[in-house]
């Protein structure tokens, strides 16, 4: 995704960028589609620009316990700083992007999908009661109880 310095100095609000991503750089995560939707607001701060606003995307998961694949929508909160400034590297409240005047435009692709990386859960459930698979027969327990004597 790039922006154009002329477009922060500009100004947008609630603008929509689509990315087209296939296979989110070898991390086996499928978006539906094959697109990652961000709605961003600019503005002009001291030492660079403001970029806030959100990540919008739905993953295609599988369950970790029963192996079924689901969809989940997910609005990730998003702020970001282009600073002009090298010296500014650590921020709660930003992450930051190097942007030195002399250049016209910022990729931000790669932010973006370090943000959404780290937005994935370490367990991933289609439901918190998932009862996921049988041990001895492997059938989905979801769907229907097995007979097996546990």
């Amino acid at each position: 995704m790039i922006v154009l310095r002329s477009d922060l100095l500009t100004g947008f609000k609630n603008k929509l960028f689509e990315i087209d991503i296939n296979d989110v750089d070898g991390f086996g995560i499928a978006l539906v589609d094959n697109k990652l939707i961000c709605s961003f607001t600019s503005k002009i701060v001291k030492n660079g620009f403001e970029i806030s606003g959100y990540i919008i995307n739905t993953i295609l998961y599988d369950c970790d316990r029963c192996l079924e694949s689901f969809c989940n929508k997910n609005k990730i909160k998003t702020n970001l700083l282009l600073s002009n400034d090298p010296g500014i590297t650590d921020n709660e409240k930003y992450e930051i992007i190097y942007f030195p005047d002399h250049e016209n435009s910022v990729d931000l692709r790669k932010i973006l999908l370090d943000i959404l990386i780290i937005e994935i859960p370490f367990k991933i459930l289609c439901t918190n009661l998932c009862k996921g698979l049988c041990p001895v027969c492997g059938i989905n327990l979801n769907h229907k109880p097995c007979s097996c004597s546990n």
